[in-house]
């Protein structure tokens, strides 16, 4: 029979080696993690979708993502000092609550169809947001043995990327909405259609002339939205117009939804008022869109200015309606994340977990501050990696549906473009478990390095390249981003001792990348094309190789 001693001592020594103390609580706190992973994500849904319901050019589009990110620099200070007081438990609840406010004030924001409110609901979600981000990672430590809270956090990181990963394509589901009209599904396999596409790849204008003269509308349709962009550059303006004019309304409006700005232009500036007034509201909507966020010559931005004056105010009635329901669609899909959040706070309000009183006396007795991380350069370029490191991911991130919806690189909608941004974050989930692997033989260093250089190869590619190429060649800069923000993390507190926590503040603040990247490439993009905006986030990764070569060794270190 055992004695009350031995039990303890086997306890104790079951405590020890066990994962978690608290199985329930770190499952909710997973949720936690994936929650704030999967609100960040959906703001590459909302980008898209805001930009087309205010008419918005691409720089006013960036400020979804210079309010959300910019919180992180504003409020990240007044979270710290709120989680401090209330302690990291109280602070989740607190950051859930907010929140959710946050996530319900979308309902208002779009009854009022006024960009700025949804501005203000996104500061307040993403305020939440920030003191999630500053209580939940030390939080998750505590919820077991010291030895592992490395993976407790590991695992709480990968729900994150779990949740920047589905965020795309839900939100795609709920909030972006697909073609009014489709072409039916047997018209891409019928021989007619599979004959014309053949002839306008292979064939002389002449004969190419007489082949769309006997065509029918849909096979004209399917042909010219499923040919090369180049090919269909080729087609002269006068013939592009002369089929338009054949086609009923919602077929043309198919095929405008893929045509080129200089010829979808040309068309809607030439096609008659009465044809004009029948497209469909969201292929009008779309098409002033991509036409009012195209870098266009003089010459055409005054055939567009000319081209929105003739619209009759039915036709821009018509529009407003369809912007008013567009702005509505976020209603339901941000009420129901409010809830999750609320209820989550529910969750984690009701367990009684440890406080984490030795870290308040370290806090207590350290006499260290802010400015003293300016002493260390591996430190404080590390933060200025983390600001260009998060500035190129969610710039990229942010502008990937409007690019892979441009004619000559996607051309698609924006749903299916949605599901491809998930596998670009997808591809960040991967890259992370891989690269834990991977550095156990290659040093930090290194590998930044490698996927710094690798990126750059793909942004020029993206900036060089057209159709399939552009389009998997952004997806794919998804997995070689995956190590570099725990990685310059990491590097950046190497031999940081007790300034460890000054450095790490220092680090988050930084995050305000986030808000100053994507906006000023939004300047670049309005003045000279979305293609070639990815100039700025290619000198960010410039600067995270230059951070992987030299700028992370330590000059200097602090060892307590």
């Amino acid at each position: 029979m055992s004695n009350p001693s031995q039990m303890t001592s086997n306890q104790t020594e079951a405590q020890k080696n066990s994962f978690t103390y608290y199985p329930i609580a770190l499952s909710v706190m997973t949720t936690v993690f994936f929650m704030w992973g999967f609100l960040t994500c959906l703001n590459d849904i909302l980008i898209p979708h805001l930009k087309t319901v205010f008419e918005l050019n691409y720089a006013q589009a960036m400020l979804i993502q210079f309010t959300f990110f910019g919180a992180y620099f504003l409020m990240s200070i007044p979270g710290g000092k709120i989680v401090s007081s209330l302690g990291y438990k109280k602070g989740i609840v607190t950051g859930l609550i907010i929140a959710a406010i946050g996530a319900f004030g979308f309902w208002p924001a779009a009854i009022s169809s006024n960009y700025y409110i949804f501005l203000l609901a996104l500061f307040i979600l993403a305020t939440g947001i920030t003191i999630l981000q500053v209580a939940a990672n030390p939080y998750v430590t505590l919820l077991g043995p010291q030895k592992t809270s490395s993976s407790r956090l590991n695992l709480a990181q990968a729900l994150n990327s779990l949740g920047t990963t589905v965020a795309p394509y839900i939100g795609g589901i709920l909030i972006l909405v697909g073609a009014s009209y489709t072409l039916p599904k047997d018209v891409a396999t019928a021989p007619e259609t599979v004959q014309l596409i053949s002839t306008l790849e292979n064939k002389p204008i002449t004969e190419i002339q007489s082949a769309l003269a006997q065509a029918k509308p849909e096979n004209i349709a399917y042909a010219l939205k499923n040919i090369p962009p180049f090919i269909f550059n080729k087609l002269p303006n006068e013939l592009l117009l002369e089929q338009a004019k054949r086609l009923p309304p919602e077929i043309l409006g198919t095929v405008l939804s893929d045509t080129p700005a200089d010829q979808k232009l040309f068309i809607l500036s030439n096609i008659s008022p009465e044809q004009l007034d029948q497209l469909p509201a969201d292929v009008l909507v779309q098409s002033m869109d991509n036409l009012v966020t195209t870098a266009l010559s003089s010459e055409k931005t005054v055939m567009l200015q000319k081209l929105k004056l003739e619209l009759s105010p039915e036709v821009k009635q018509k529009m407003q309606a369809y912007r008013d329901d567009q702005a509505k669609s976020v209603q339901k899909p941000y009420a129901i994340l409010g809830i999750i959040l609320l209820l989550l706070a529910g969750f984690v309000a009701i367990f009684k977990l440890p406080e984490n009183r030795e870290q308040k006396q370290t806090n207590k007795d350290n006499p260290h501050s802010l400015k003293d991380v300016f002493q260390y350069s591996h430190a404080v370029l590390g933060a200025v990696g983390i600001f260009f490191y998060v500035g190129a991911e969610v710039s990229v991130g942010s502008f990937m549906i409007n690019y892979l919806t441009l004619p000559d690189i996607g051309r698609m909608t924006e749903q299916v473009a949605a599901q491809y941004v998930a596998f670009f974050w997808g591809g960040a989930m991967i890259g992370r478990l891989v690269g834990s692997a991977l550095m156990v033989k290659l040093s930090p260093r290194k590998l930044l390095s490698i996927c710094a250089i690798v990126n750059l190869g793909l942004l020029i590619t993206t900036m060089t390249s057209s159709g399939d190429i552009a389009v998997y060649s952004i997806i794919s800069i998804g997995l070689f981003n995956s190590i570099m923000f725990p990685t310059i993390f990491s590097l950046a507190l190497t031999g940081m001792g007790s300034l460890t926590e000054q450095a790490s503040s220092l680090i988050v603040m930084a995050i305000v990348g986030g808000a100053v990247i994507p906006f000023a490439q939004g300047f670049i993009a309005d003045s000279i094309g979305l293609h070639h905006a990815f100039l700025l986030p290619l000198l960010c990764y410039i600067y995270i190789l230059y951070y992987g070569i030299s700028g992370a060794k330590p000059r200097r270190t602090l060892e307590s």
